[in-house]
């Protein structure tokens, strides 16, 4: 499910070009103590990895970047979609949204509107656009037994495998994790862009645009409700599918 968040400040309001960790506190803000609590400490866990079940978009309106200081600041209406098949998240954050608004960095933005969708997955090719770019990435271990992180690209086969095998572990907590899936094709529409993001103090590198995703309906509606590739609750792999 989909909860878009449109928001409505009286002046403009600024925020740094990487703000994905803001938002993302600002989310777990707006969530009961308990549930946040889980979610950042604990999560969903399978194969020996942990998941939150959550993505979030880009912020979403027209802003002026000052290059100077490395701001973004809007002065329109903006929006945030947020996207989960859990019913508990979909719920508790639109309720304590209308109540109180939303806190990011330094800002208190009144909420105009919130508009939730489903989108169900009937069949098994979709179109998507990202809303916040995709990663996919492995962590390795240098000669001398040291770990460091690659990010692989969409042009690379790994990138295919990565996505398709964290769609797999997805389903399986959300249909059961006894169920077998083949795995998913994806493949690039037009060009992807490249961006460098840094969330805290790592360096992250995801890829946006528009893609085909073809396999079982069932991890299909993982993409599109729990997010596509990795770090979904950092901000990434939050997509929509492209309606015809």
């Amino acid at each position: 499910m989909y909860v878009t968040i449109t928001f409505q400040n009286d002046a403009p309001w600024g925020i740094p070009v990487n703000y994905n960790h803001l938002v993302q506190a600002a989310i777990y803000r707006h969530l009961s103590p308990e549930f946040a609590d889980f979610l950042h400490n604990q999560g969903y866990i399978v194969d020996h990895r942990r998941f939150t079940l959550f993505s979030f978009s880009r912020l979403i309106g027209p802003y002026d970047y000052i290059s100077a200081s490395k701001m973004l600041v809007f002065s329109d209406k903006v929006q945030l979609v947020l996207s989960s098949p859990i019913e508990q998240f979909i719920r508790e954050i639109t309720q304590l949204l209308f109540m109180e608004g939303m806190r990011i960095g330094s800002h208190c933005l009144r909420v105009a509107s919130i508009q939730t969708e489903i989108f169900k997955v009937d069949q098994s090719v979709i179109e998507i656009e990202t809303l916040s770019p995709v990663v996919a990435y492995s962590t390795l271990l240098r000669p001398d037994g040291r770990k460091y992180t690659k990010y692989f690209h969409p042009d690379e086969k790994d990138f295919q495998r990565i996505i398709s095998e964290n769609l797999v572990r997805k389903a399986k907590l959300i249909y059961g994790a006894n169920l077998s899936f083949a795995p998913v094709s994806l493949k690039t529409i037009g060009d992807f862009h490249k961006q460098i993001i840094l969330y805290k103090n790592t360096i992250i590198e995801a890829y946006s645009g528009r893609f085909v995703l073809e396999g079982d309906s069932r991890l299909l509606q993982v993409a599109v409700d729990a997010g596509l590739g990795g770090k979904n609750s950092c901000g990434f792999g939050c997509i929509r599918p492209i309606r015809r």
